[in-house]
């Protein structure tokens, strides 16, 4: 047999694998801005190196990898710019600032701060002033060897949690002096909040010199101050307090997500199962239905998955309602799923209900997440999402560290902020009348396109070793017919 006709179906199934496996593989440039299902210009702030970028509905809806890897920004030149992924600050109401007049404490000189314990103390009116005496048990100091080693501080009617407290205070020169701030119901039983040491170097800078050593505001962690006094007390030292300044906030609110409309599927025959596809890998923090007509009131429960082959996994269940109550119309709120990145999800009905009387309307939620980037190179800078095969492509996030010289924590949230244009979105395929909306998609129906290359690839090496065993059955019979005979023994 010739060995050329050996190696002709080896080669034959080689190729066919190869073949199949490049197409299951096959991933787009990632550094090309065409290939990208959308692409927005961006006008960038004045005279800012670093700058950040609030990723829009219109970016989140497209992207296909649940990492964010298939994002870019390029500039004019068509070059990725280095870049860094961050989440959103939490929003704050505005700070408020309540000032308190501080009441002296007067103590005897050697008293310092170790024996604040087990003293009492005495609040007295001297010359239209308050003044806050310290005794000890069984020993009267005489006022001349008194001095004011601390101040007292009323802060029962402050609402809010305090942030921060700055000190109104004259320093001695070339002396560290430490403040420690202490907080009572009763004047009696005393906690610690916080401490600080500040530095004033010389005498001839002024006591309030803005120049002073230390940290100016001290963090009081958000403390609840309300119904508390404050004690502020610093030793030895020969300091002035005249008062605090506290840095009043309310609570911290939620961040405000990112929302996408969704045009779902109609229902089919069943109105206690709707079943739909979403075409982005991008994390989902929460779905919101609602249900037509009115006085609704619906048990549902969401699962997901990411293709056919996967079993349903629940990932909330829920009750959405919509009624009138009080001549005003009330609606249930957004379903949390916390952050879950499937392909497929199914929202079936609790049984026991009629179920949905027409395909609800839908809404879905993301978290907040802003790019940070250096703008190298000359612009029209784009940002670009959405890449087929992403899911196999390298993130290009560099840490935040690494992007921003010095970088302390939540630094990001101080830079300017670029401005993605969605009005003037270039759309792979053709603009939509609402880039925001999720298109519908009927969930996955036969076998799933992985299941297709995988059967494709199998087809394929049946076929060639098929092929490689017909050769040889040839070869053998043509070898058999051209052999010549052998001779017979005479008898």
């Amino acid at each position: 047999m010739k060995p050329a006709a050996l190696n002709l179906p080896l080669a034959l199934a080689a190729a066919a694998l190869s073949l199949c496996a490049g197409a299951a593989h096959a991933v787009t440039d990632a550094n090309d801005p065409a290939a990208y299902a959308i692409r927005l210009p961006v006008a960038l702030a004045a005279d800012a190196p670093l700058q950040r970028i609030p990723l829009p509905a219109e970016v989140l809806v497209r992207l296909q990898s649940p990492g964010y890897a298939d994002l870019r920004l390029f500039n004019g030149l068509g070059q990725p710019v280095p870049m860094a992924l961050a989440g959103v600050a939490a929003a704050s109401a505005p700070e408020g600032s309540v000032t308190l007049p501080a009441y002296p404490i007067l103590g005897a000189a050697s008293a310092g701060t170790a024996g604040l314990e087990g003293l009492s103390l005495r609040i007295e009116e001297r010359q239209g002033q308050r003044v806050v005496q310290i005794d000890r048990p069984g020993t009267a100091s005489p006022a001349a060897t008194q001095t004011v080693w601390g101040a007292l501080l009323d802060a029962r009617d402050v609402q809010l949690p305090v942030a921060r407290m700055a000190l109104d205070a004259d320093l001695p020169a070339g002396q560290p002096v430490t403040f420690r701030v202490q907080a009572s119901k009763d004047l009696q039983h005393w906690h610690p909040l916080a401490e600080t040491v500040l530095y004033r170097a010389s005498a001839a800078m002024p006591p309030t010199a803005p120049g002073r050593l230390g940290s100016e505001q001290i963090d009081l962690q958000r403390a609840d101050l309300k119904g508390h006094y404050l004690r502020v007390t610093w030793g030895d030292a020969v300091v002035t307090l005249r008062g605090v300044q506290l840095a009043t906030s309310a609570q911290t609110g939620p961040r405000e997500r990112v929302s996408a409309s969704m045009a779902v599927p109609p229902l089919g025959n069943n109105p206690r199962e709707l079943v739909f596809a979403l075409p982005f890998a991008t994390p989902v923090a929460a779905l919101e239905i609602k249900p037509p007509g009115s006085n609704v009131l619906i048990p549902v429960r969401v699962l997901g998955r990411n293709h056919r082959e996967q079993p349903w996994s629940p990932l909330a269940s829920a009750v959405v309602y919509k009624m009138t109550m009080g001549g005003q119309e009330q609606a249930s709120g957004p379903i949390g799923l916390g952050g879950a990145s499937v392909r497929e999800i199914k929202i079936e009905v609790d049984p026991k209900t009629p179920g949905f009387a027409a395909a609800p309307e839908m809404a879905l939620q993301f978290e907040p997440v802003q790019l940070v980037f250096l703008a190298s190179g000359q612009g029209p800078f784009t940002l670009a999402a959405g890449l087929p095969g992403a899911s196999a492509a390298a993130s290009a996030f560099l840490p935040l560290a690494s992007l921003v010289p010095g970088y302390q924590p939540a630094q990001e949230n101080q830079l300017p902020i670029a401005l993605a244009d969605a009005a003037r979105a270039d759309i792979t395929g053709g603009k939509l009348q609402d880039s925001t909306q999720v298109p519908a998609a009927e969930a996955s129906g036969g076998i799933s396109t992985r299941s297709a290359v995988l059967w494709g690839v199998l087809l394929a090496g049946v076929g060639a070793l098929a092929l490689m065993a017909w050769l040889l059955l040839r070869q053998t019979r043509r070898a058999g017919k051209h052999a010549p005979a052998e001779p017979t023994d005479a008898v």
